[in-house]
């Protein structure tokens, strides 16, 4: 199992990236964060960590709840970034110990997929061809040559057959129902020139959780995890400051 663990103050940070990313995906996050026990994750089938692809966001927060059994001692936060924040929203379902609060980045209660990308996905597969750059649409306008080549490089540690994976436990998430149960506060923080996961899923997510603040950045891109770390990170710190 491959993770990054950055020691520090509690309560500890635990990262769930999202489709077809891996641990590398909050790098620039966990930088910025420096004093704070952070983890980043991998779930199964990719950038060293071993075992097959998960098929549901439900299988995944299971792994996740035994990572952090394993790994996390005592009270923790958990972020999850598209499909991550599935997966947060997941495990913080099934009320756990410990569990202080969530943040949510670029996701929302239900994640329909483009079939266009699920058909990527199957042909890539079938092809045997090397997953292609990220199009530059997920960045904010005008992204730094290389912001892409990092995120590209770092994506390519996830196999195509777990991103396909990835996309299709995404496509059958649906938790619209369920976010007045979430017990516990969440951040959560999108952009306005996000593609994949609109502004409408946050602003319906901070509606429906009891206890939740929104964040909007204008002009952010679905990949505002690796754009506006510094924004994100100073946020996470007062977040986990007034729930702690």
């Amino acid at each position: 199992m491959t993770f990054r663990h950055d020691a520090g103050e509690g309560p500890a940070l635990v990262c769930v990236h999202g489709s077809a990313e891996n641990h590398l995906l909050y790098d620039a996050l966990l930088d910025s964060l420096a004093g704070r026990e952070a983890f980043s994750i991998n779930l199964p089938g990719r950038a060293g960590t071993d075992g097959p692809a998960l098929r549901t966001a439900g299988e995944m927060a299971e792994y996740l709840s035994g990572f952090i059994a394993s790994e996390v001692d005592g009270d923790h936060v958990v972020a999850g970034h598209s499909l991550g924040g599935a997966v947060a929203l997941e495990y913080a379902l099934g009320a756990p110990a410990g569990l202080q609060g969530l943040v949510l980045l670029a996701t929302g209660a239900r994640l329909r997929v483009h079939p266009t990308i699920l058909q990527l996905y199957e042909q890539l597969k079938e092809s045997g061809v090397e997953i292609p750059a990220l199009p530059p649409g997920l960045f904010e306008q005008g992204p730094g040559p290389a912001l892409i080549d990092k995120a590209t490089k770092d994506r390519a540690l996830t196999p195509i057959e777990t991103g396909g994976a990835d996309w299709r436990a995404a496509d059958s998430f649906d938790r619209m129902q369920d976010l007045e149960k979430i017990q516990v506060p969440a951040l959560i923080v999108v952009g306005t020139s996000d593609a994949l996961t609109p502004a409408k899923y946050a602003e319906h997510m901070a509606t429906h959780i009891p206890d939740s603040e929104l964040h909007v950045i204008e002009g952010a891109g679905h990949m505002l995890v690796m754009e506006r770390a510094g924004e994100i990170a100073g946020w996470i710190q007062s977040f986990v400051e007034r729930i702690s």
